[in-house]
């Protein structure tokens, strides 16, 4: 037998809710988790925009992901423009194509003690040197999508600077996050419990 349990606000939730979630945090408060490597797998994409099609209220993502494949975050960029949904992004643990996907939020916030991190491409080159050039020319193609997206997002610095700033693993914490224009404001507990309590938030569609 299933017994409610009482949370700290008072509200019951089932067990059956905390066996399935996942599915709970979705459909109940549109909550989904980017969690683990992005890869090509497009079951996240398909998820949001089914969320889309049935309100165009907030959809908000928790992200904890060392990053992936840049194809895939690209295409996940596109898909957060494509919904109308506003998209809030939560980060956890956000390293280097996830920062693209934090970065691409309507609205940002990160956990007190979460870490970002951003750096170049990067992938093993192999064949002869005609070979080499043609994979030397996507890995140009893809800095510059990466400083584009970066740009849009808010980061305030030349092109030039966010290429030094990213030469190398360039880790930084919260506060650090949001001053380089990658997130806005810390998750504070008001702010969760505003979030899972079904308030609206506001998006300018252009």
């Amino acid at each position: 037998m299933l017994y409610p349990r009482e949370t700290c606000d008072g509200l019951l939730v089932e067990e059956a809710q905390m066996v399935n979630y996942g599915e709970h945090l979705a459909m109940e408060h549109r909550i989904v988790r980017l969690s683990g490597a992005i890869t090509g797998e497009f079951a996240f994409h398909d998820f949001l925009m089914a969320l889309d099609s049935l309100s165009h209220e907030p959809i908000k993502i928790l992200i904890t992901s060392p990053g992936g494949d840049l194809d895939s975050a690209f295409l996940l960029c596109d898909t957060l423009k494509i919904i109308k949904s506003p998209i809030i992004t939560i980060g956890r643990y956000c390293a280097s194509a996830a920062c693209l996907i934090l970065a691409s939020g309507n609205e940002r916030y990160l956990y007190p003690h979460a870490k970002t991190m951003l750096h170049l491409p990067a992938g093993q080159m192999g064949g002869d040197a005609r070979d080499w050039e043609i994979q030397h020319r996507q890995m140009t193609i893809y800095k510059n999508k990466i400083i584009d997206i970066l740009i849009e997002a808010g980061v305030k610095k030349k092109r030039e600077e966010i290429l030094i700033d990213i030469d190398r693993d360039f880790w930084m914490d919260s506060q650090e996050t949001i001053d380089y224009g990658l997130a806005d404001k810390i998750l504070t507990g008001e702010k969760w419990l505003e979030f899972i309590g079904g308030h609206n938030a506001s998006r300018s569609i252009t």
